[in-house]
Parts: structure tokens; sequence; C-alpha cells
């Protein structure tokens, strides 16, 4: 009897061992963006162990562009995805329920983030000097093209006649010095290093003009899924409030640097030299959308008013 006791409670406590490890996992999230220093918040908050503090186990997955994320939300592919303002909200008129569940930045962008690179020899000097030449955004019918459109006409020009063309933001710099295109429009970490390339230089700040408070990219995640799991939205939102005061701490520079080189490939030396983000937001608030709706309606991207509001998650 003692044997059988104590064969009995060798087994249990195999049994309970095999199952602690399945009881403490983590829980694992596909996270799909693009290259960009505006997710720095969920970069640091992966790399100072923020999210594995709070159970969250986060690959990191890089997109060719924000339009492939609302497919991959809806598939189950990845969990999270961080489209531009423009891709979520066509994607939600077209019947993609999807649904923004953090912040990254808001405008106004620190000096020195972004600009308008024309290539050298097309005498390109003003937005109206973009007609009939050929402009490379990252993708077409997303932020950059809306904000392009809205510049070239506030600078007299007529956006119809500017051929706009997909190009991968990290090959802007070949596609100019190629001739490809006659200008690109690209953003941090990227667009210091095109200048830095000597292949073009800067005519102008496209962002310019766009109200405060205003987001470009953002967390998202289908609705379903966001409302299945609360406590996996809490828990990365308060991951994110935590990396945000350590992105804030100059003293810290260096480490967030070395995460933006890590997670958008980025060469460390290149890196080293890049302006630290700011106008980190995780916290959104309807007016993130505003101005994108509105954009989107005069231009004729979206055929009926979407409420803000309504694009968030609580």
């Amino acid at each position: 009897m003692q044997r059988r006791l104590s064969t009995l409670a060798l087994a249990l406590a195999l049994a309970a061992a095999s199952l602690a490890p399945r009881a403490n996992a983590a829980t694992k999230l596909v996270f799909l963006h693009n290259a960009s220093a505006a997710f720095v918040g969920l970069y640091v908050a992966e790399d100072q162990g923020y999210l594995a503090k709070r159970g969250l186990d986060v690959e990191f997955d890089l997109a060719q562009s924000g339009a492939v994320m609302p497919p991959a939300l809806l598939s189950g592919s990845a969990q999270i995805g961080a489209p531009t303002s423009t891709v979520l909200i066509q994607a939600v008129e077209q019947g993609i329920d999807l649904v923004a569940i953090a912040g990254t930045t808001v405008y106004p962008t620190p000096e020195g983030q972004e600009g308008v690179v024309a290539r050298d020899g097309t005498g390109i000097k003003t937005p109206k000097d973009l007609e009939g030449h050929k402009v490379g955004l990252p993708s077409l019918g997303g932020i950059f093209e809306v904000l392009m459109r809205n510049w070239v006409r506030a600078g007299g020009g007529d956006d119809r006649k500017v051929q706009w063309v997909e190009v991968s933001i990290r090959q802007m710099a070949d596609a100019l010095k190629s001739g490809l295109v006659d200008a690109v429009v690209p953003v941090e970490p990227f667009y210091s290093r095109v200048l830095a390339t000597k292949a073009g230089y800067d005519i102008g700040d496209f962002q310019n003009g766009v109200p405060a408070g205003t987001s470009p990219v953002m967390y998202v995640a289908t609705r379903a899924w966001a409302k299945a799991h609360p406590q996996i939205i809490k828990s990365l939102r308060a991951a994110l409030d935590e990396a945000v005061v350590f992105i804030e701490n100059p003293t810290n520079a260096s480490s967030v640097r070395a995460s933006i080189a890590k997670y958008t490939k980025l060469p460390p030396a290149v890196a080293a030299t890049l302006t630290m983000p700011a106008n980190l937001a995780p916290h959104m608030k309807p007016q993130a959308l505003k101005f994108w709706v509105d954009a989107m309606l005069k231009q004729g991207l979206i055929a009926k008013r979407i409420d803000p509001a309504s694009l968030i998650l609580p």
C-alpha cells in the first residue's frame, strides 16, 4: 500500500510539474508593423522587459505595406497591426471591423523627422513644381498621399498632374539615385538617411497644417479580438505607458536608438544620428482621427462620414 501511495504521489508531482509551465506561459502575440520609429513605444517595451513582465510574448513581423495588415488581422495571422489612419478608416468603410487599441505619436512632428526630398538636377523647389514629376510614396491611398495632395493644392499646384508611385521607404534613396522617381516622401528613421546619401535635397515639410493631436499611425486589432481579450489590451497599454517614461528620459537615448535600429533593420551607426521620437501619445482621443476622416471625404477616398470615436477602443 505504501509503495502504491508513493508511486501515486510521484505521478501527481510529475503531472503538476508538466502543467506548471503551461499555467505560467506568456501570451503569444504577432505584431505586424512597418519599419518606422513611430512604434518606438512597443520596441522599447519589448527590449526593456515591460511586455514580458506582464506575460506578453510579442513577435515583431515587418510588413511590406500597411495594406496587408487588415487582412492579416482578419485572418488571425496577426493579432495587432500598425496601419496608418487612412488604411484603418478605409478598412472600416469596407466592412472590416477594426479598432485602434493604443496610439503612437501625434502631430506636430518635431523638426527634422520628415520632409519631401527632390532629386538633384530636377529643379524642383516648391509643391507646384512637382507637377509632371514622379513622386515616391510609402503606400498609395495612405496618409502620405492624402497629405501630399493637400500640400500640392495648398501650394497652388494640381495634384492630379503629379504621378504618385509606391516606393518602399527603405528603397527611397536608391530610387532617387537611379532616377526612378524625382522626389520621395520619407520619415524617420529613413528621412535623415536619404539626406545623408546626398541623393537629394529637402524642399519642405508636407505635414505642415495638420491639427495638433492628430495621429498618423496606431496599434490596431479586430474589434472582436480586442473585446475578447480586455486583460491583454490593459497590459499592452500599461507597457506602453512605462515605455514612454523610459523614452522621455534623455539618459536612455542610446538604448532607445538601439531599439529603433533593431526593429527597423537600420544600421546602428545610422540610428545613432536619429532625432529622438517625441509627442508620444498611447491614449487615443477622437481628435486623433477627425482630420483624416474629413480629408478623405474631401478627396473622395471614402464615400461616407465615419465617427472618429467609433474607431477607438475605450
